[in-house]
C-alpha cells in the first residue's frame, strides 16, 4: 500500500510540472548596458586655409605651384620690382618693294666691299642680335662679318669703333636670317652703324646680297654707307632691310604700360609702387577653383612685348574638409557633440577654422588628448574655432567637443496601458520640429526590442509611431525613447508604457491542481525556484557574452614567444598604432626574468600581470611558449579560461614546431585562426558586406546591416568596423549575438 502511494505521488508531481510547463513562459529578454542614450553620426566640415608664399626673380610669367587636391583661390597679393620690357624684335625696315646690294670682290682692282645702315637708339637698349634680309650665292665659300660699329657724326658713316663682330649666318635662300651675338651689347642713346664687312673676301666667286628699299623706306632719314676701300659718306632715302633683337634697358611704372593681371576671367590693374619699376596688387574675395599643379596668372600690358620682373607673392587658398563627427543624445544630460578632424598639412603656412552652431557651449579642443585652448582662438560671437599654423602638428589626433541643451518637444499619448497583442501607438505633438526622429522601445529588462525612424520635412509627413506588442511579451513597464536630430540640434523625450498579460483560464491546470492540492504548494515553490534559476542562468550567459565582447575590445596586441630563444614566432596588432613587437617582448622578458630571479619560481607555469603607462599586460607561461596580451584594461575572469583553451590548442598544433624552432616563422601563420576561434578577434578586423541571398536574417541583424551600409557611405570605404556600428561602450547582448551570427554566416566578412 505504501509503495502504491509513493508511485501515485510521483505521477501527480510529474503531471503538475508538465501542466505548469505548458503555461509558464520564461522571458528571454536581454539586458542592455546603456538604454538611455543614442549616438548619431553628423556632418560637419572644417575650413582649411593654406598660404603659399615665395619669390621669383627675372621672370616673364607667373606660375605658382599648388597642391594637387582641389583648393579654392581666395586671395592674391603680388609685389613687383625691376619691371622692364622683355626682349623684342623691333622692325626697322622690311619694305615689300626692295632690291639687293651686292657684297663681293671686284676685278681687276681687287677692291673690297661692304655696306652699312644707321641705327638710331632713342633710349638705353640691350642689343642681343639682328635680323637681315638677303642671301648668298651657291658658290660662296668665304665668310664675312656682321658688326655693330660707332657712328661718324661728320660724314654720317661708320667709324673704326667695333662694339660687336660675328660671322654672318646666311644661306642661299632669300629671306630673313637671324644673327645673335655671343654677348649682348648695352647701347646708350645715340647713333650706331650695322654693317656687313666683306673686306676679307679673296675668292671672286663669293657673293652676298643684302636687300634694301629706296622707294618708300619707313625711316628715310637713316644713312646708308658703302665700303669701297673705305666707308663712303652716308646717304639718305635708301634703307637696308633689318630688325633689331633688343630690350629697352630701363624700368617702368606699371601704370605707364597699363600693366594688369587676369584672375578667374577678370582683369585687375597693377598699382604703381614707391619707386621706379615697382608695383603691387591685392585681390581678395576670389572664389576660383584650382585643380593644380600650377596656378598661372597672365600678365598684360599695352605693348606686344613680354615683361621681365622680380616678384614677391602670397596666395591664399581654402577648401572644406569633411570630418567624422557625432552627437550623443542622453535623457539625463546635455547633448554631447564630438568632431574628429584629420588635419594633413599641405602648406608651410596652414590653419583651419571650424564654424560651430550658436547653441554650443563648453567647447574644448584637444590634441592627442591634451587640451590646447590657450593656443587657439574660440570666437563665441561669430561662433568659430581657429587653429593657427604653429599649433598644427603632423601625426596627431584631434578632438573637438561641445555640449548643447536638449531641444524640447512633446508626445501625444492617448493611453499608457496595453495588453499583449495590441498596437502601441503615439504621435509627436505639434508644432512639429523638422528633422529625423528615432523611436526605441526597451523592455522591462532595459533591452532594446524595437526601433524605427521617420523624417519630418513638411506638415504632410507622418508624425506617428506604432508597435504591435507580441503575445510572447512579458508584463511590466516598457520605456519608449524618441530622439530628434536636425543636423545642429537634438533632443529626446521618454514615455513609460505598461504591458499587462491577459488572464487565460486553463481548465487542465485547474483540474491538475485540484488532484494534487496537497502537494501543490511544494511543487509551485519548486517551479518558481526553477524559473528563477533559469532566469539567472540566462542573465549569467548574457553577462558572459558581454564580458567576452568587452575583452575583445580591450585587446591591443598579442605576442607569442618561443621560450628557449625568447624570439617572437607570431604577433598581431588590433590597434591603428604601429608597434615593435620584438622590442616590447624583449622588454617584458627582462621584467619577467627579474621577477623570477627574485621569486625563484621559474619552473612553474604562471600568469604575470603588469601595468605600464595606460596598458595592462598579461604574460602566461606554457610548456614551449609564452603568451603576451597587451590590453587597455584588465579582462574579465572568464578571459583567463579562454586563454587556457587557446594555449592548449597552440600546444597541440604547434608544439612540435616550437620544440624544434630554428627561426622559421612560416608554420605559425595559422595562429591567427586560433585567435579568431577562441578570442573572437574577427570583431576587431575590418569587415566587408557580402550578399545575403535567401539567407534568413533577424530584425537585429537587418538593423546592423543597414547601419554598416550607412557607415560605408559616410566614410566612402568598402569596409567598416564593429565599433562604428555599436561603439565601444554602447551595446547590448542582442547586437553582440547578431554580430557573431552575421560573421559566422559570412554576411560580415572579416579581412586582415
Amino acid at each position: 500500500m505504501l509503495r502504491k502511494t509513493k508511485i501515485l505521488i510521483v505521477i501527480n508531481i510529474t503531471l503538475l510540472v508538465f501542466l505548469l510547463g505548458l503555461n509558464l513562459r520564461l522571458n528571454n529578454a536581454n539586458a542592455q548596458s546603456n538604454g538611455d542614450s543614442l549616438t548619431i553620426p553628423t556632418n560637419f566640415n572644417l575650413l582649411e586655409f593654406g598660404e603659399n608664399n615665395g619669390i621669383k626673380e627675372n621672370v616673364s610669367s607667373i606660375d605658382i605651384e599648388i597642391p594637387t587636391s582641389s583648393w579654392n583661390l581666395n586671395e592674391v597679393q603680388l609685389n613687383f620690382t625691376n619691371i622692364k620690357l622683355g626682349q623684342e624684335t623691333k622692325t626697322i625696315e622690311d619694305g615689300f618693294d626692295y632690291k639687293y646690294k651686292r657684297i663681293y670682290r671686284q676685278n681687276p682692282t681687287w677692291r673690297t666691299h661692304g655696306y652699312g645702315i644707321q641705327i638710331n637708339v632713342t633710349e638705353p637698349t640691350i642689343l642681343y642680335g639682328v635680323d637681315l634680309y638677303g642671301y648668298k650665292s651657291p658658290s660662296t665659300i668665304e665668310t664675312i662679318q656682321v658688326q655693330i660699329r660707332g657712328y661718324d657724326d661728320v660724314d654720317n658713316k661708320p667709324n673704326d669703333t667695333i662694339y660687336r663682330s660675328a660671322t654672318l649666318n646666311m644661306s642661299s635662300d632669300s629671306g630673313w636670317h637671324k644673327q645673335m651675338f655671343t654677348n649682348s651689347i648695352s647701347l646708350e642713346t645715340g647713333s650706331y652703324y650695322l654693317v656687313l664687312n666683306g673686306s676679307n673676301i679673296i675668292d671672286p666667286d663669293t657673293d652676298y646680297f643684302w636687300a634694301y628699299n629706296d622707294f618708300n623706306p619707313f625711316y628715310p632719314s637713316l644713312h646708308l654707307s658703302e665700303l669701297i676701300n673705305q666707308w663712303s659718306v652716308g646717304v639718305t632715302n635708301s634703307s637696308l632691310l633689318y630688325k633689331l633683337i633688343q630690350q629697352v634697358d630701363r624700368s617702368f611704372f606699371p601704370e605707364e604700360i597699363n600693366m594688369s593681371v587676369n584672375l578667374n576671367g577678370d582683369s585687375y590693374s597693377v598699382k604703381d609702387g614707391a619707386s621706379l619699376g615697382s608695383g603691387n596688387i591685392l585681390v581678395t574675395n576670389l572664389n576660383q577653383n584650382l585643380d593644380g599643379p600650377n596656378l598661372n596668372i597672365p600678365i598684360m600690358i599695352n605693348k606686344s612685348i613680354e615683361l621681365d620682373f622680380n616678384l614677391n607673392y602670397s596666395v591664399g587658398m581654402s577648401k572644406n574638409l569633411e570630418c567624422e563627427s557625432s552627437v550623443m543624445i542622453d535623457e539625463n544630460s546635455y547633448n554631447s557633440w564630438s568632431v574628429t578632424p584629420q588635419l594633413l598639412r599641405e602648406f608651410s603656412n596652414y590653419s583651419v577654422k571650424f564654424f560651430f552652431p550658436e547653441n554650443w557651449f563648453d567647447l574644448s579642443v584637444k590634441r592627442d588628448s591634451v587640451d590646447i585652448q590657450s593656443q587657439i582662438q574660440i570666437d563665441s560671437i561669430d561662433h568659430f574655432v581657429f587653429i593657427p599654423n604653429n599649433t598644427i602638428l603632423d601625426g596627431v589626433d584631434w578632438l573637438i567637443t561641445a555640449n548643447s541643451t536638449r531641444k524640447s518637444f512633446d508626445l501625444d499619448v492617448d493611453r499608457t496601458e496595453f495588453i499583449a497583442g495590441q498596437e502601441l501607438k503615439f504621435f509627436i505633438s505639434e508644432p512639429l520640429l523638422n528633422g529625423n526622429y528615432t523611436f526605441i522601445l526597451n523592455d522591462p529588462f532595459h533591452d532594446e526590442i524595437y526601433t524605427s525612424n521617420i523624417s519630418i520635412d513638411s506638415p504632410s509627413d507622418s508624425n506617428s509611431f506604432a508597435y504591435i506588442i507580441p503575445y510572447s511579451a512579458i508584463d511590466g513597464n516598457y520605456k519608449a525613447f524618441v530622439y530628434w536630430f536636425n543636423g545642429t540640434d537634438a533632443g529626446v523625450v521618454t514615455q513609460i508604457f505598461t504591458v499587462i498579460l491577459p488572464v487565460v483560464i486553463d481548465w487542465t491546470l485547474i483540474i491538475g491542481i485540484i488532484v494534487i492540492v496537497g502537494l501543490g504548494s511544494a511543487v509551485t515553490a519548486s517551479s518558481i525556484i526553477l524559473a528563477k534559476k533559469s532566469k539567472r542562468k540566462k542573465i549569467a550567459a548574457k553577462e558572459k557574452t558581454i564580458n567576452k565582447f568587452m575583452d575583445i575590445l580591450n585587446l591591443n596586441y598579442v605576442i607569442v614567444i618561443e621560450k628557449k630563444s625568447s624570439l617572437n614566432v607570431y604577433d598581431q596588432a588590433f590597434t591603428g598604432k604601429k608597434f615593435n613587437s620584438t622590442l616590447i617582448s624583449g622588454f617584458l622578458e627582462a621584467i619577467r626574468t627579474f621577477g623570477f630571479d627574485i621569486s625563484g619560481s621559474e619552473e612553474r607555469s604562471q600568469t604575470v600581470k603588469l601595468e605600464y603607462q595606460k596598458s595592462k599586460i598579461l604574460m602566461s607561461d606554457y610548456k614551449h611558449f609564452r603568451l603576451i596580451f597587451i590590453m587597455k584594461d584588465l579582462p574579465s575572469s572568464q578571459f583567463y579560461g579562454v586563454i587556457d583553451d587557446l594555449s592548449l590548442e597552440i600546444e597541440e598544433k604547434y608544439g612540435m614546431y616550437l620544440k624544434e624552432f630554428k627561426g622559421n616563422l612560416q608554420p605559425f601563420e595559422g595562429i591567427e585562426k586560433l585567435l579568431r576561434k577562441h578570442l573572437g578577434t574577427a570583431f576587431l578586423y575590418p569587415l566587408k558586406l557580402t550578399g545575403i541571398g535567401n539567407m534568413k536574417i533577424s530584425p537585429t541583424e537587418k538593423s546592423l546591416i543597414n547601419k554598416a551600409i550607412i557607415k560605408m557611405k559616410q566614410t566612402k570605404l568598402d569596409s567598416f568596423y564593429v565599433t562604428q556600428l555599436i561603439g565601444e561602450k554602447s551595446f547590448d547582448s542582442k547586437e553582440i549575438e547578431a554580430l557573431y551570427s552575421l560573421i559566422i554566416k559570412r554576411v560580415f566578412n572579416p579581412f586582415s
